[in-house]
């Protein structure tokens, strides 16, 4: 990627003389607000980073290469305190704000700040517990969440697999993985929420909001914490939650793989079609295939396999062998020992593992390399259709277009994520069988327009310019896939959830403080 040129700290000299003269320079270079504020809010530790800082040009880009920012500045924050001062700061300089957990968002929605403020929360990653209730604070990411909750307690969240995906903005967008089946959404243990938030004089107020407060405001924007996405309302710095489940003291692992060479388009269609056919008799709430969370990875045929990951965590570990045979195609035999880069090959043992559970979580992060990447998404209500999977094989087997990076990920859903309704929390997508993640990486930014058009057209083939519109079939898309390539995204990610967001985004950011290209909008007027 070619760097940004840095503007010179003379240059910048406008912006600081502008914060000295609000009195927004303490004494340790962090915005304060003035000695009252000083006085009710623990004074900040951290100093913000500024461009001529060393540490300025690695952190102003996330996972995804593809996007680079130009803040004025970085604030690191380890406490809510300092959020609440940060983001005050900010607010009384007219300087915009986004805010990083992980740094895992797939589109340029916090790196795209020029001139305005990022909020690392990074330092802000403690896990305890408290009253009965587990505190996961707002820098977390999902690796020392795991190894804190199983470690210290025996519990869980059922959330994703990449290690190093931050919390705060996993579980804003609902938070699923490779537990969901059994246990659910991340979203549905949740039992309170810590943000700082603007009103609409402009006043930083940091609040704990619980779904069973006497406010009715206060109950919306819990529930709109509970799937409606990050970057909305404010910035969280705690999430808690109730009744964690209980980790899985084994977990069975088995991957296997159908060589690209030796399949034909007929077994394409057929592993795709008994892939599919599968989840739609076995994703009920009681099924006993609950304990049984399986990705399909459909690389392109320059990947050489086609990859299947298996993950069952119940007491009846031979049901594995009956899913692959209800699933595996007539005439090709499949590997058991994958041979393709592949950030879910598991080391090369011949058939099913046995592990503890934490182990097992490890081995199957997919986090992979920092690339450039361009993804995209779709809830499955039903099969893949013929025409679907004949689109699948166009573009999957495309000569002129030879990337092993590009893939469709098929993930099993349902069972106890459907035993929630559609409206209890703000993720309406509670009727899904399979969960699709469109994805395609690559390295040199020279070749950014190759990528992305592939995938844009692969897309379009499959769903039509409104992308996957709720009907019969699908079920629209996820919103912790950002994809901004949707121009209908409003009902794509949140369907008839939508105007109750817009009403709780009016009570509780009037001023709009906190946006992005597809953040929640004011409702009109």
């Amino acid at each position: 990627m070619t760097p940004k040129i840095r503007a010179p700290f003379l240059a910048r000299r406008t912006y600081i003389k502008s914060l000295g003269a609000l009195g927004l320079l303490g004494v340790t270079g962090v915005p304060v607000r003035g000695e009252s504020f000083a006085q009710s809010v623990a004074p900040a530790t951290l100093d913000p980073i500024l461009p001529y800082d060393p540490r300025y040009t690695a952190l102003i880009r996330g996972f995804n290469q593809r996007f680079e920012g130009d803040p004025s500045y970085i604030q690191l924050c380890a406490s809510p305190q300092q959020v609440l001062q940060a983001v005050q700061s900010a607010v009384d300089a007219h300087l915009r704000i986004t805010i990083r957990g992980g740094g895992h968002c797939y589109e340029d929605f916090v790196t795209n700040n020029d001139q305005g403020v990022l909020i690392d929360l990074s330092p802000l990653n403690a896990v305890y517990q408290e009253n009965g209730l587990y505190c996961l604070e707002g820098g977390c990411t999902l690796w020392n969440v795991y190894t804190r909750l199983y470690k210290e307690y025996g519990v869980t969240i059922p959330a994703g697999s990449c290690y190093s995906v931050g919390v705060g903005g996993h579980i804003a967008g609902g938070g699923y993985g490779l537990l969901s089946r059994k246990y659910g959404l991340t979203v549905d243990y949740l039992a309170a929420v810590e943000l700082v938030h603007v009103t609409k004089d402009g006043k930083a107020q940091l609040v704990t909001i619980r779904p069973n407060a006497l406010n009715p405001a206060e109950c919306d924007l819990f529930w709109a914490h509970q799937g409606g996405g990050g970057g909305n309302f404010g910035v969280v710095t705690k999430y808690w939650f109730k009744n964690l489940p209980i980790a899985p003291p084994v977990a069975y692992l088995t991957n296997i793989a159908w060589n690209w060479p030796e399949l034909h388009q007929e077994q394409f269609s057929q592993l795709i079609t008994n892939y599919g056919n599968f989840f739609a008799g076995h994703s009920a709430v009681d099924s006993p295939y609950k304990d049984l969370f399986t990705l399909l990875r459909v690389t392109h045929k320059a990947g050489q396999q086609i990859i299947l990951t298996i993950q069952y965590v119940g007491d009846h570990p031979e049901l594995i062998d009956q899913f692959v045979q209800a699933i595996a195609p007539q005439g090709i035999r499949y590997v058991s020992q994958p041979t393709s880069q592949d950030p879910h090959r598991l080391p090369q043992t011949p058939g099913t593992r046995k592990l503890s559970w934490l182990e097992a979580t490890q081995i199957l992060n997919g986090s992979g390399p920092n690339q450039r990447g361009k993804y995209k998404s779709a809830y499955m209500l039903r099969p893949f259709t013929a025409e679907q999977i004949n689109v699948m094989w166009k573009f999957l087997t495309m000569s002129s277009y030879a990337n092993p990076q590009a893939l469709v990920l098929v993930d099993s859903y349902g069972c106890q994520v459907n035993a929630v309704s559609s409206t209890a929390t703000a993720i309406p997508q509670r009727s899904a069988i399979m969960k699709l993640q469109y994805l395609t990486q690559w390295v040199m930014p020279e070749e950014d327009r190759i990528h992305l058009q592939w995938i844009r057209d692969f897309y379009s083939a499959m769903y039509g310019p409104a992308g996957p519109y709720p009907d019969e079939n699908v079920d629209g898309c996820y919103v912790n896939y950002a994809d901004a390539d949707l121009t209908n995204w409003q009902f794509l990610y949140h369907k008839n959830n939508y105007p109750r967001l817009q009403r709780t985004k009016a009570r509780w950011d009037p001023l709009n403080i906190f946006h992005h290209a597809q953040s929640i909008e004011l409702p009109p007027g």
